[in-house]
């Protein structure tokens, strides 16, 4: 296993005299304190005990993107209408113009829409679970826990289900 860059851990017999049982590593220090002893249960292989060194590291994302969902257009608009535009770009050529168009809108784009750090794809809501049907679910588990309390009755909860199917395929 040298040659494809990956160490065993195991030395000892797990089964026997054979070592069936494998631990590999592609790094040294990412693992250590192998013990190869004890049976779990019936079992008659024995168990291998290992710790993981390596330290955890949660990725914060440096990556920054616009949040229109805060930004105040009414800015934007006060910002962009600020400039008379007709007179400006007439003496301007169409090249130069465009240029300048563009950096006057990206000026008050910066000033209107606040960045944001981008968040990993895990928080994100599939695309189909818009905010209605997501409601519908949280009030169809709130009314699942009082069913099970018997403080709703069964005809109640299967209408919020259907509901909440018929949302989902609309």
């Amino acid at each position: 296993m040298e040659d494809d860059f990956l160490t065993q851990l195991v030395s000892e017999p797990t089964r026997g005299g054979a070592s069936l049982d494998l631990l590999f590593t592609n790094r040294e220090g990412l693992m250590g304190d192998v013990v190869v002893g004890g049976h779990l249960g019936l079992s008659n292989h024995e168990m291998i005990e290992f710790s993981v060194l390596g330290e955890v590291k949660r990725g914060v994302s440096k990556t920054t993107a616009m949040d229109f969902w805060r930004a105040d257009f009414g800015l934007f608009r006060t910002l962009v209408d600020r400039l008379p535009w007709e007179t400006v770009l007439k003496v301007k050529g169409v090249q130069v113009g465009c240029t300048f168009f563009k950096e006057e809108v990206l000026k008050a784009q910066e000033q209107a829409v606040p960045m944001c750090c981008k968040t990993n794809h895990r928080r994100r809501r599939p695309a189909w679970l818009n905010r209605q049907l997501l409601l519908g679910v949280r009030k169809k588990r709130r009314v699942y826990h009082f069913r099970k309390k018997g403080q709703t009755t069964q005809e109640e909860y299967r209408d919020l289900i259907r509901s909440c199917r018929m949302q989902k395929h609309s």
